[in-house]
C-alpha cells in the first residue's frame, strides 16, 4: 500500500488543472475584449451614421433646393425673352410715348418728327391702344381735327378706359383742367366697379394727390363712394380682402434657424409644431418694421402738379398690357422660387399674393388692399399706399386677429421629449426600453424616471454579468468524477485529490467572481454613464425648450403694438366715409 501512495504523483493533475486555469482565463480575457472592442465599434458606427444621415438629408434638401433655382433662372431668362419678341415692341410705344410727353413741354421737336414716329409706331403696333392715341397727340399739336378725332376713335376701338384716362392726365398736364375732367368722367363711367382694369390704380394716385383740382377730385370721391359701399354689403368682398390682409402677414414670417436647438429637434415629435408658432410670431414685430415705415414716410406733394402728372402717366404708358399678363405672372413665380432660395411652398405662397396685382380685373375694394399690400406691382405711390391701408383699416385689424389667433390655437406650450432606443449610442447599444417625458414634468421627477428606466434596461446585462453559485456544478462535476476514480484506485489518493480538486475549484471559483465581478462594475459604469448623458440630453432640451417659448412669447407679445399702429392710422376714414 506504502508503495502504490508513494507510486502517485500528482503533478500532473495540478498542472492540468493550472493549464486549463490558464487557457481559460486566457479566452475569457480575449473574449472580453473582442466584445469590449465590438461595442465600442458598435457605438461609433452609430454615431457615424447618424451624423451621416443627417448631412445626406441636408445635402439632398439643399441639392433640390440648388436645382429649383437653378431651373427657374433658366426659365426667367426664357420668359423674359419671349416678353422682349413678343411685346418688345410695346416698350418702344411706351417709351416714345413718354418722350413725345416731354417734347411737348419742351418745345425742342418739330411736329413732323412727331407725326413721322407716332404713324410708323402706329404702323409697329397693330392692337396696342397707345399707338393710335399718340397719332392723336401729334395730329392735335399740329391742329389736324380729323386725324386726332379718326386716331382717337380708333384708340377707343382699342381700349376705352385706358384712352380715356390717358388723354385726361395729357390734358390735364397741358393745364386744361375742365377738359381733363370731362376724359376723367368718361373713363369712370366705362368702369365697373366689380371688375376694374389694372390702371384704374393711376385713379388712386391721383386722387391721393389732388392731381385733377377739386371738381376732378369731388367726382373722383363721389363715384368711389358709392362703389365701395356698394361692394362692402357684400360679406364675400370683405372676406376676401381679410384673407389677402392674412396671407401678407404670413409672407412676413421668419424662419427659424435649427442651431442651438438640435437637442430638442431630436426629442420632440412636436418640435415642427413649436417651429411654426414661431415663425409665425415673428411676423408680427416684422408687420410693424414695413408699415410704420408707411405710415411714417414724407408724402408731401412734389413742387408742381407737373412732376406728379409725369410719375402718372409714367406708371400708365409703361404699365403691363393684358396680353403681357400671363409671362409675367412666370416671371414673379421664378423669381419668388429664386428669392426663396428654392423652397418652392414659400414661393407659391409670395407669387400668389404679387400675382394678384397682376389680375386682369379686380373690384374697387380689393384693388384697394393690393395698393395697401403691394404698391409696387400697381406701380403707385407710398402715399398712395398709405390712403389705401387707411381705407381698409378695419380688415387690416380683422386680418391680425385671426392670424395670431390661427396660430395661439395650434400653438404648444410644452412638448413630449421621446428617449427612444435610438436617442443615444448607449440606447442603441443596450436597447434602451424606452420613456416619454413632457417638459412641464418636473426636473427632479424626469431624471427619476430615467434612472429608473435605465435600471430596468441593464438589469437583464448585470444580471447575466453576475457570478452565480451554479457555475460551480461543472467544475465540481469534473473533479468528483476524477476524485471518484483515484479513490477507487486508492483510498489515500482519492482523499489527497478531493482536497486538491476543491482547492482547484474554490481557486477557480474565486476567480470567476472576480472576473464577473468586473463585468457587473462595468455594466453599472456603463449604466452609469447611459443616465449622465440622457440625463443631459433632457436638461439640454428643457433649456432649450425655455429659450424657445420665451423667444415666441416676445414675438406674440407684438400683437398689441401692431394693433395700436392699426388703429392710429393717419389716413384712417370711418366706414361710413370709405372712399379713395
Amino acid at each position: 500500500m506504502a508503495d502504490v501512495r508513494a507510486s502517485v504523483d500528482f503533478g500532473p493533475v495540478m498542472r492540468a488543472l493550472e493549464t486549463v486555469q490558464s487557457n481559460l482565463g486566457g479566452q475569457i480575457d480575449s473574449l472580453g475584449m473582442e466584445v469590449g472592442q465590438a461595442r465600442q465599434d458598435i457605438k461609433n458606427t452609430g454615431s457615424e451614421l447618424q451624423a451621416l444621415r443627417k448631412e445626406f438629408l441636408d445635402y439632398v434638401e439643399q441639392a433640390t433646393r440648388t436645382a429649383n433655382v437653378q431651373r427657374s433662372e433658366t426659365k426667367v431668362g426664357s420668359v423674359k425673352a419671349q416678353l422682349d419678341r413678343e411685346f418688345g415692341h410695346y416698350s418702344v410705344v411706351r417709351r416714345s410715348s413718354v418722350g413725345m410727353l416731354q417734347a411737348f413741354d419742351v418745345g425742342n421737336v418739330s411736329n413732323n418728327a412727331v407725326q413721322a414716329i407716332s404713324e410708323e409706331l402706329m404702323i409697329q403696333s397693330p392692337r396696342y391702344w397707345l399707338a393710335p392715341g399718340l397719332v392723336a397727340l401729334a395730329a392735335w399739336s399740329r391742329d389736324d381735327e380729323g386725324m386726332a378725332k379718326k386716331s382717337i376713335e380708333e384708340a377707343f376701338r382699342r381700349d376705352r378706359s385706358k384712352t380715356s384716362l390717358f388723354f385726361a392726365l395729357v390734358l390735364r398736364r397741358q393745364g386744361r383742367n375742365p377738359a381733363a375732367v370731362r376724359w376723367l368722367r368718361h373713363y369712370l363711367a366705362s368702369l365697373d366697379p366689380h371688375a376694374l382694369t389694372r390702371e384704374f390704380a393711376v385713379i388712386l394716385e391721383a386722387s391721393s394727390y389732388g392731381a385733377f383740382g377739386p371738381a376732378g377730385q369731388a367726382l373722383v370721391a363721389e363715384k368711389m363712394a358709392t362703389w365701395v359701399r356698394e361692394l362692402r354689403n357684400n360679406q364675400e368682398i370683405v372676406e376676401s380682402q381679410v384673407k389677402n390682409w392674412i396671407k401678407e402677414i404670413g409672407t412676413r414670417r421668419d424662419v427659424v434657424v435649427q442651431d442651438g436647438y438640435e437637442v430638442l429637434a431630436q426629442l420632440a415629435p412636436g418640435w415642427s409644431e413649436m417651429v411654426q408658432q414661431m415663425e409665425s410670431a415673428s411676423a408680427l414685430p416684422n408687420l410693424i418694421e414695413v408699415y410704420q415705415a408707411v405710415r411714417d414716410h414724407d408724402s408731401s406733394i412734389p413742387s408742381t402738379l407737373e412732376e406728379q402728372l409725369d410719375q402718372i402717366l409714367d406708371a400708365l404708358v409703361t404699365d403691363y398690357d393684358e396680353e403681357e399678363l400671363p409671362l409675367r405672372r412666370e416671371v414673379v413665380y421664378h423669381e419668388a422660387v429664386i428669392e426663396e432660395n428654392g423652397d418652392l411652398g414659400r414661393a407659391q405662397e409670395r407669387a400668389d399674393l404679387l400675382t394678384k396685382a397682376l389680375e386682369q380685373t379686380s373690384d374697387v375694394v380689393s384693388l384697394q388692399t393690393m395698393a395697401a399690400i403691394n404698391p409696387e406691382a400697381l406701380g403707385v405711390s407710398i402715399q398712395t399706399q398709405r390712403v389705401a391701408i387707411g381705407v381698409g383699416q378695419s380688415d387690416f385689424r380683422s386680418a391680425v386677429h385671426r392670424f395670431v389667433a390661427n396660430y395661439r390655437a395650434h400653438s404648444v406650450n410644452h412638448l413630449d421629449l421621446n428617449f427612444d432606443q435610438n436617442h443615444s449610442n448607449y440606447a442603441q447599444t443596450y436597447k434602451f426600453t424606452g420613456v416619454t417625458l413632457n417638459t412641464a414634468t418636473a426636473e427632479a421627477s424626469g431624471i427619476e424616471q430615467l434612472e429608473q428606466t435605465w435600471r430596468t434596461t441593464m438589469e437583464s446585462y448585470i444580471d447575466a454579468a453576475s457570478f452565480k453559485n451554479k457555475w460551480y456544478i461543472k467544475p465540481g462535476l469534473i473533479a468528483g468524477a476524477i476524485c471518484l476514480v483515484l479513490l477507487i484506485i486508492s483510498v489515500v489518493v482519492g482523499i489527497v485529490a478531493l482536497v486538491v480538486g476543491g482547492g482547484a475549484v474554490w481557486f477557480l471559483g474565486e476567480q470567476e467572481k472576480k472576473k464577473c465581478g468586473k463585468k457587473v462594475a462595468d455594466a453599472e459604469q456603463a449604466r452609469d454613464n447611459a443616465l449622465a448623458l440622457s440625463v443631459q440630453m433632457y436638461r439640454d432640451a428643457l433649456a432649450q425648450r425655455t429659450d424657445a417659448f420665451l423667444i415666441y412669447e416676445e414675438l406674440d407679445d407684438h400683437e398689441a403694438e401692431v394693433l395700436r399702429m392699426i388703429d392710429t392710422w393717419p389716413t384712417a376714414v370711418s366706414s361710413s366715409e370709405e372712399v379713395a
